[in-house]
């Protein structure tokens, strides 16, 4: 039961993180506009937001990494130490 808190905490922690970044790539990345005149504005416009976004969700998953390593790590060390 003592391992169970810690992954829940990881799941809780990770399902945030992706929640703000969501709310983060809908509200900030769809906002970025360089204008609709030329198809070269569209292009740019389009071409920056899947950037923005592509590196928003990148950030999630090496943040998501990192957390999993720590565990991992711990347990591994916790284990070696009752051993």
């Amino acid at each position: 039961m003592k391992r169970l808190f810690p992954l829940a905490g990881i799941v809780v922690f990770v399902w945030l993180i992706l929640l703000c970044v969501t709310f983060i790539i809908s509200k900030g990345a769809f906002a970025i506009s360089f204008g609709t005149v030329t198809i070269f504005e569209r292009i740019m416009t389009q071409v920056v937001r899947v950037s923005v976004s592509a590196l928003l969700v990148l950030i999630w998953l090496l943040t998501w990494k990192k957390v999993a390593d720590y565990y991992l790590s711990r347990t591994l060390s916790h284990q070696r130490a009752s051993a």
